[in-house]
């Protein structure tokens, strides 16, 4: 993690623990397709998660290759019973 949920500490954590650990690294919290992209690309990182990301685009894949607009995630509706922030963000083929 590169920061908290809250976004109240960050910082460059990656550099240090890649310095000093040579397996595998993914790095999540906020990530870019291109700051993702340019971590892997240097060498800082080995993969990215993109959890809430993935949570307001169920076709995050499709949405980074298109160079498409991102819904934003709803924190109200992280882990709440119910649909509402799991079912109901709309798709890039109902957004175009």
């Amino acid at each position: 993690m590169r920061s908290d949920f809250f976004q109240q500490q960050s910082g460059d954590v990656m550099t240090p623990i890649r310095a000093a650990y040579k397996g595998v690294m993914i790095g999540n919290m906020g990530y870019t397709a291109a700051e993702a992209e340019q971590a892997i690309a240097d060498g800082k990182l080995d993969a990215v998660a993109f959890g809430t990301g993935f949570l307001a685009n169920p076709d995050l894949p499709a949405r980074i290759k298109a160079g498409a607009e991102l819904n934003q995630p709803n924190p109200a509706t992280f882990y709440s019973p119910g649909p509402a922030g799991y079912t109901d963000y709309p798709s890039l083929a109902a957004a175009q």
